[in-house]
């Protein structure tokens, strides 16, 4: 997922562990805070994860990776690089190395938000990002539509505009109800054998396969690949390939920082290699300034729609 890689802490821990290294060389590992955070323009501020780093050779656990003795600050800034506002930030024991707001606050669309993160035996880390500036759904296509419909479900929106670059989206689609029997047809066919689908016997998924096809998240899309209408609002099409599932489905539609951006182009290389031999593959490229992992931000906006079976199945 993307972003289902950016949810859970284990995987961003093993992915800022896998990407430090150089596998044509032998490297020597020095250990640095690992930051996990993502501020939603009007949601409330959310948790930080940290951890520390380990060797390539290391066992990861989220207890013994934890930090759980951090000092963490997050300010709202001035253009003018101006302490506006502080939230300071507590352990909870919710889970290992999290971190809560002690006071609320609501992430301002455009604002600057910066986080400073210190432990004993670590180097200080911080790190930050501009909110993109928060956009509108002004009409959804259909609240139900059949399973491959050619006109597609759709979102008509406002931009979010950046001031060298156009928008960055990723869609994410998540199932109400990711059963077997609920499989659109080409998934269907891809987890299960013939044999077993037409046995009659209930289907089951292996460990692992429903919360995989459960959500589903793009790559990161330029606003360039959809319609720019003449009053400058975007008409968003849904592929059906993303569509794992009959029934409710919730599309979420979310515009990236340049942070977000820059850790998951990135992580896709790292993942995927293209045409690269394993020592021209580049690092991560991440925004903390002392030590690694992700401090970004978004706008989001998300719909329901009913999938319904094509007509005649």
């Amino acid at each position: 997922m993307i972003m289902n890689a950016l949810k859970y802490p284990a995987v961003l821990a093993l992915l800022i562990l896998f990407a430090g290294c150089d596998t044509t060389s032998p490297s020597v590992h020095d250990e640095e805070l690992v930051v996990e955070s993502y501020l939603v323009a009007g949601e409330e501020l959310p948790p930080i994860w940290l951890t520390r780093s380990l060797d390539v050779d290391g066992v990861w656990t989220e207890s013994s990776a934890a930090v759980n003795d951090a000092s963490v600050v997050v300010m709202m800034v001035e253009e003018n690089g101006t302490t506006a506002e502080t939230f300071v930030y507590e352990r909870t024991f919710s889970a290992p190395g999290k971190y809560v707001p002690a006071t609320q606050h609501v992430v301002k669309s455009g604002a600057r938000y910066r986080l400073e993160a210190a432990t004993t035996g670590l180097d200080p880390v911080s790190a930050e990002t501009l909110v993109p500036e928060s956009f509108e759904v002004l009409d959804v296509s259909h609240t139900e539509i059949e399973y491959l419909d050619p006109e597609q479900f759709s979102y008509l929106v406002t931009r979010s505009s950046f001031a060298d670059r156009q928008s960055i989206f990723v869609f994410t689609i998540a199932s109400g109800n990711p059963v077997p029997e609920n499989l659109v047809a080409p998934y269907l066919d891809f987890v299960f054998d013939r044999e077993d689908i037409d046995s009659g016997e209930p289907l089951e998924f292996e460990p692992g396969d429903r919360e995989e096809l459960a959500r589903f998240t793009s790559p990161p899309i330029n606003e360039g690949n959809y319609e720019i209408l003449a009053d400058g609002t975007l008409r968003v099409r849904l592929p059906w390939f993303a569509v794992a599932f009959y029934g409710e489905n919730e599309i979420t539609m979310s515009v990236l920082d340049d942070n977000l951006y820059d850790f998951q182009r990135y992580q896709q290389v790292q993942q995927n290699g293209g045409l690269l031999s394993p020592g021209e593959i580049p690092n991560v490229l991440d925004p903390i300034e002392g030590g690694a992992g992700i401090f970004g931000s978004m706008a989001r906006v998300s719909r329901l729609v009913n999938v319904l079976p094509e007509a005649g199945n």
